[in-house]
């Protein structure tokens, strides 16, 4: 066999192949700057629920990994009533007589306590947020529902004379003032324990109607029904539930003298 030729190229007798050179780049410096951001917890998704009532002390836990690094985060309570947002709460300080704050971020506790809590003051939405100092990125999230229960009143019926006629639509809406949370309020016909389904208006504050009203078609042999209104919310104990009970008078459209 024949030695390989000069050149950079080797033969044989049929066909050839150019050698390939790898020629060496010059070296490239690639500088990455990694930011790592410290997750104290996982953000919250959903809110949770908590009940209170007047003058009562609710304790609000806002809990997250352990810092020590405390200058490298801010923290913050606020809330949400009505149309209203404010902050309640900067890392240590509380802006409100009634709040105290529990913050140990060497702990992961930053916990919200309200003393002799408020319909008007604290019936809302409160938020705890850890931020990144700097980027301001959200770090750790909690939110909480605070409902300070308040009962309503009792249910009265519209209109007054329940007086409707065959094979016609007729509206029966029973309401209640007030109550938070908006009371759920349930038509019944007397002597069947099956909701009947109805449109639900609700008022939105303890100072507004809440109003169900009932759509229904009466027949001949619907007259002297009884219907029954009941209307409850958290505040009150199931046996405390408010009804009233009204009954139907149907006249008669096909009836000849």
């Amino acid at each position: 066999m024949a030695s390989p030729a000069c050149g950079g190229e080797r033969r044989d007798k049929t066909r050839s192949w150019p050698v390939s050179v790898l020629v060496p780049l010059e070296p490239v410096a690639f500088s990455v700057t990694v930011w790592t951001l410290v997750t104290l917890a996982s953000i919250a998704v959903a809110d949770e629920i908590r009940d209170t009532r007047e003058g009562e002390t609710v304790t609000l836990k806002c809990r997250f990994s352990e810092q020590s690094a405390a200058s490298d985060f801010s923290y913050y309570w606020a809330r949400s009533t009505g149309n209203k947002f404010d902050n309640v709460a900067i890392k240590n300080v509380q802006l409100n007589t009634n709040y105290r704050i529990d913050f140990r971020p060497e702990q992961g506790i930053y916990d919200l306590t309200i003393v002799n809590t408020s319909y008007g003051r604290d019936n809302g939405r409160f938020e705890c947020r850890v931020k990144a100092s700097g980027t301001g990125a959200d770090v750790h999230q909690e939110y909480y529902n605070l409902t300070v229960l308040t009962p309503p009143q009792p249910p009265f019926v519209e209109p007054v004379e329940l007086r409707a006629t065959e094979d016609e639509k007729f509206d029966l809406t029973c309401s209640s003032i007030g109550g938070s949370p908006d009371p759920v309020i349930t038509w019944y016909r007397v002597g069947s324990e099956k909701p009947f389904k109805a449109t639900i208006t609700k008022g939105g504050s303890k100072d507004l109607r809440t109003s169900s009203t009932l759509s229904i078609v009466p027949r001949r042999e619907d007259d002297g029904a009884k219907f029954r209104c009941v209307v409850w919310n958290r505040a009150m104990a199931e046996k405390d539930k408010l009804e009233t009970t009204v009954t139907l008078s149907v006249n008669c459209k096909y009836c000849t003298l």
